[in-house]
């Protein structure tokens, strides 16, 4: 099985959902089979992706998760090629319905192993893809800690906010604590800062207090230098379905973005 990263942040609206699009779009460009999971009962990534999430016999992350029934084999749970011009892309869709499923697995012995132990159940199926990538909600749920857990890397995600900074900053100490019970080594391994605007004295001095203060020396070991702008061109593409890589290869977003893979790639991320 390929690599694993997650994309976590305990601050909602702060671009991981984007980057994971994105960043899947781009790698499976790159000639790599690439599975994207939308762990979060928000469903963003799913509408991304141009998937219809009323449909009945859409089959979702939520039963992966469901004690009610054995979960369903990959080949039904997986959506192939969800965007036509990415043929080695494919998804796993959200659903609202991860909440029940967080209720019902909040007992069960084992429960953050979970997605873990389906990876491994399947491990023929799964094999096929050079690298998967998980959105989460903003939490240290259940449902998000099996995301953690099974994942060779975590990126966390900021924006230009000192609420961002707070947020990783907690979420490192809870998934310390978390790992740590789980018997799980640190993989944490990214701290991605998204939607600076040079334009905004708030955004040049996030970044000085960033790069500067004793209080963020645990975020900059791990700071990715790429720094991703504020660009209406990721807007646009998301609503259009589809990556930036394929709605406008020339923008400053774009630029950014394969930045972000080449980092990744230089540090073995992917």
């Amino acid at each position: 099985m390929g690599k694993i990263i997650t994309f976590g942040t305990l601050k909602g609206g702060v671009g991981k959902t984007m980057l994971c699009f994105n960043i899947g779009g781009i790698l499976s460009q790159l000639g790599n089979k690439v599975l994207v999971i939308d762990s979060d009962l928000q469903g963003n990534l799913t509408n991304n992706m141009g998937i219809d999430r009323t449909n009945p016999n859409l089959c979702t992350t939520y039963d992966i998760y469901s004690i009610d029934a054995d979960p369903p084999a990959p080949e039904r749970l997986v959506l192939k090629r969800p965007i036509d011009r990415l043929p080695e892309l494919d998804m796993i869709a959200g659903s609202i319905f991860l909440h029940k499923a967080e209720l019902k697995i909040a007992s069960v012995a084992g429960r953050e192993q979970i997605l873990s132990n389906y990876f491994s159940d399947h491990k023929d199926f799964f094999d096929q893809y050079d690298h998967i990538l998980i959105d989460t909600n903003p939490s240290m749920s259940i449902v998000n800690q099996n995301a953690f857990l099974v994942s060779d890397s975590i990126l966390l995600v900021s924006d230009v906010s000192m609420n961002a900074i707070e947020g990783a900053q907690l979420f490192i100490a809870l998934w310390e604590d978390a790992r740590r019970r789980l018997r799980r080594e640190d993989n944490i391994k990214g701290f991605i800062v998204n939607d600076y605007d040079a334009r905004n004295r708030l955004s040049s001095d996030f970044l000085e207090f960033l790069r500067n203060s004793p209080d963020t020396a645990d975020l900059r070991e791990i700071l990715f230098k790429t720094i991703v702008p504020r660009n209406v061109r990721i807007t646009e593409s998301e609503l259009a379905a589809v990556p930036i890589s394929l709605y406008d290869i020339r923008s400053k977003g774009c630029d950014a973005i394969a930045s972000l893979v080449d980092e990744m790639l230089a540090r073995k991320i992917v």
